[in-house]
C-alpha cells in the first residue's frame, strides 16, 4: 500500500471497484490527509445513493402476499370531481426522487392534483391541460431513473410533466385526432436510444395509433389500423424469447400486438365472447407471458402470448368489468361497473371468490399500492368522483 496512487480516490468508478478491505487499508493511510475528506465525501455519496435505490426497489418490488380478499375500506382519499374516463383516470405511484408515495388526480378546472399519499395532502397542482383529462399514467426511464407522468386530454392534447425536474413540462403535444386519446404510453427500449410516446383514439379513425419521440416531441410514425379496431388499452410487452418490444393495443373484440418500430404484426387475437374488451394487465407464470383482458359483459380472457391463443376464461356473470390489474401471480382485482364494487378473481382456480362492494357507485378504476403506513392496500375510483383507500 506504499506505493498507492492518491489520484486513484478522484474516479468514482474506480473507488466502488476496492473491496473493503482495500479501503481500509486506504482510510488508515490517509487519514490524516487532506485527499482523506475527499475520499470520504465520495464514499458518503455513494453510500447515499445505493440506500437510496434499495430503498426505492425494495417498495416497487414488494411482492404482495396477503389474500386481497383480507381488504377493508378505511377512508376516502381525495375528490376527483371529473371521473371521466376509461381505465386511468387517476394515478398512484413511488418516485425515485424522494422514495415517497403519491395519487394524482384530476380536478374539475382540467388541472393534474398531486397528494402525499402519507398524510393525503395536497402538494402540487398541474397546469397546463384545457379540457377534460382522459387519462394519466406514470412511468420511469430506468437508464437514468428520469420519471414523468403523461396525461391527455379531450382536446386530443398530449402532455409529457417531468417529475424528476419539478414536473415541468417536456413536451405538449397536439395529435389531432378526430377524437379524444382513450389511452397513452411512455417507451424507455433497454436497447435503444430512442424513447417513445404512443398515443391511441378509440373512434374509428385510419391512424389509431401514433408514435412520437421522446427525445424531441416530434412525430415519427402512424400505425395503421383496420376501422374497427376501436383501441380502449395500449401496453408495452417486452418479448424475452426474441427481446423485441411490442405494443398491445385491446380493442373491443380483439388485442393486435404489433412490433414497436419494425412493420411487423406479431398476432391478432380474436375473443370468442360477445363482450368489449375494457382494460388488461400483463403477467408472467412458469417462464410465459400472459395477456388478462376484462370485458364488458364479465368475461375476463387470458392469453398465452408465445403460443398465440387462449390460455383460460373466466366467467363473472352479469357484470361490466373495467380497469383490471394484477395483484399477485395468484389473484388479480377488477373494477365491476355495473354492481357498484370491484371483483377479486383467483388466477389458478378460474373463478370470481369475492365481490366487495357498498362504498362507490359504478366503479372505474382500481390500483395497488405499498401504502407507508398500511403496507399492501387499494385504491379505487367511481363515478361517485371519490378515490378510496382499502387496506389489510
Amino acid at each position: 500500500m506504499k506505493n498507492i496512487n492518491y489520484e486513484i480516490l478522484e474516479n468514482i468508478s474506480e473507488i466502488r471497484n476496492y473491496n473493503n478491505n482495500i479501503i481500509k487499508d486506504i482510510e488508515n493511510i490517509i487519514k490524516e490527509s487532506d485527499i482523506y475528506k475527499k475520499f470520504k465525501l465520495i464514499y458518503d455519496i455513494y453510500y447515499k445513493m445505493d440506500n437510496k435505490q434499495d430503498d426505492y426497489f425494495s417498495k416497487i418490488n414488494h411482492k404482495f402476499i396477503n389474500e386481497p380478499q383480507k381488504l377493508k375500506y378505511k377512508y376516502d382519499i381525495t375528490n376527483t370531481n371529473d371521473p371521466s374516463g376509461l381505465n386511468d383516470i387517476f394515478e398512484v405511484f413511488i418516485s425515485y426522487k424522494d422514495n415517497k408515495e403519491y395519487i394524482v388526480s384530476k380536478n374539475i378546472n382540467y388541472n393534474l392534483d398531486i397528494y402525499n399519499l402519507l398524510d393525503n395532502k395536497k402538494i402540487l397542482s398541474l397546469e397546463g391541460h384545457k379540457n377534460t383529462i382522459s387519462t394519466i399514467r406514470y412511468f420511469i426511464n430506468y437508464k437514468d431513473y428520469n420519471e414523468y407522468l403523461i396525461s391527455a386530454d379531450y382536446n386530443k392534447i398530449v402532455i409529457i410533466w417531468d417529475i424528476t425536474n419539478n414536473y415541468i413540462i417536456k413536451h405538449k403535444i397536439n395529435t389531432n385526432y378526430k377524437d379524444y386519446i382513450y389511452s397513452c404510453l411512455l417507451v424507455f427500449p433497454h436497447n435503444q436510444k430512442e424513447n417513445y410516446i404512443i398515443t391511441s383514439t378509440y373512434y374509428n379513425d385510419d391512424h389509431s395509433v401514433k408514435i412520437y419521440s421522446m427525445n424531441n416531441g416530434n412525430f415519427i410514425k402512424n400505425i395503421d389500423n383496420k376501422k374497427d379496431s376501436q383501441i380502449k388499452y395500449l401496453l408495452l410487452w417486452n418479448n424475452k424469447k426474441n427481446n423485441k418490444y411490442y405494443i398491445i393495443q385491446i380493442c373491443n373484440w380483439k388485442v393486435l400486438i404489433n412490433n414497436l418500430m419494425e412493420d411487423e404484426i406479431y398476432t391478432q387475437l380474436i375473443s370468442e365472447n360477445e363482450g368489449k374488451h375494457n382494460s388488461a394487465f400483463l403477467y408472467y407464470i412458469k417462464n410465459n407471458d400472459y395477456l388478462c383482458c376484462s370485458s364488458n359483459n364479465g368475461y375476463i380472457d387470458i392469453w398465452d402470448l408465445y403460443n398465440k391463443k387462449i390460455y383460460k376464461v373466466i366467467n363473472t356473470n352479469k357484470c361490466v368489468l373495467m380497469h383490471i390489474i394484477e395483484w399477485n401471480n395468484k389473484y388479480s382485482i377488477v373494477a365491476d361497473l355495473l354492481n357498484n364494487s370491484f371483483k377479486i378473481i383467483d388466477l389458478e382456480k378460474v373463478e370470481c371468490i369475492l365481490d366487495i362492494g357498498g362504498q362507490h357507485k359504478n366503479v372505474r378504476c382500481v390500483k395497488k399500492i405499498y401504502h407507508p403506513k398500511f403496507g399492501e392496500s387499494l385504491l379505487s375510483c367511481g363515478k361517485d368522483n371519490t378515490i378510496k383507500l382499502w387496506c389489510i
